[in-house]
């Protein structure tokens, strides 16, 4: 009865934790079922950002066909690449990442293939192939579009590609904690965007990303090559907003437009002023001189 209380109190104390430092639900925690330590989880993941640092090269996993794969391959296309970390048994949050991804980019306008591509990789060593294959085809689905498997390959992490996936891991900041007694990972919901060099760009948290904030992110990370001339003058006018995790009007860059209007505006009115003086004066057209005549 005793144990039971304690860890009552435990799980009741990580609760009211969770309530008090975060109101919005990002980022989730997966935990795994059955764990009696959740607060021992708590300390064990997180994800600690590495914004501008480059992920290492020679990382290689084996895709869904038994085949070695390397992660190189997918950069320096000039594209951005969406990367997700975690494990298709996952009884959570896993599948609603992918899915959140995949309804993200249709609702943004956004072309799988064309503007970024996307990797998912396995951080379960022990993951079946077959159930990757399943997850992918539901995601390339909700994408749509004529997206294909090249576009969004799903990786395993068998043998060497667990390594693999533990140094991509550690690369993007993300720590997770498989639990030998549930068997299951506890680990955050979050996607990586990649500059199309290999840099990370940009989190997302969660699994309901806004399209706005998506397509900002893979415009961001393509540095220009993505996206349209709207789409460039938007993210000028908008800055990403660590502590909201999201994407907010930037204040400098509205109050620099708005100077700049009323600077085209003032430079407007004084040409107007000036060719109506210039009309004026082509009307009023002096007469000859007078001459007074003298009497004799």
């Amino acid at each position: 009865m005793s144990r039971w209380n304690g860890n009552g109190k435990l799980l009741a104390f990580a609760v009211v934790t969770l309530a008090a430092v975060g109101v919005r639900a990002e980022p989730q925690l997966v935990f795994p079922q059955g764990s009696d330590q959740p607060l021992a989880a708590l300390q064990d993941i997180d994800v600690i950002e590495h914004l501008g640092e480059r992920i290492p090269s020679g990382l290689t996993f084996t895709n869904v066909a038994g085949q070695p794969v390397a992660l190189d391959a997918l950069l320096n296309r000039g594209k951005p690449v969406v990367v997700t970390l975690g494990y298709h048994r996952c009884p959570m949050l896993c599948g609603l990442v992918l899915d959140g991804l995949a309804k993200a980019t249709q609702a943004a306008g956004l072309k799988l293939g064309k503007d970024f591509t996307a990797v998912d990789v396995s951080i379960d060593p022990a993951e079946d192939s077959k159930l990757l294959e399943q997850s992918q085809h539901r995601v390339l689905e909700l994408v749509g579009g004529g997206a294909t498997v090249a576009d969004w390959p799903f990786w395993l992490s068998t043998t060497d590609g667990a390594v693999a996936a533990r140094t991509l891991a550690d690369a993007v900041g993300f720590r997770y904690k498989f639990d030998p007694h549930s068997k299951q990972f506890a680990h955050d919901a979050v996607a990586f965007v990649l500059t199309p060099e290999g840099m990370i760009s940009r989190y997302l948290y969660g699994v309901d990303y806004p399209p706005r904030d998506f397509r900002m992110a893979v415009v961001e990370a393509g540095g220009g090559r993505v996206g349209t001339s709207l789409d460039k003058l938007i993210l000028a006018c908008y800055k990403y907003d660590p502590a909201a995790r999201r994407y907010a009007p930037f204040v400098m860059a509205f109050m620099r437009i708005g100077a700049l209007l009323v600077f085209f505006a003032l430079a407007g009115l004084m040409t107007v002023l000036w060719r109506k003086e210039i009309a004026m004066r082509k009307r009023v057209v002096p007469g000859p001189p007078r001459t007074t005549g003298s009497v004799a």
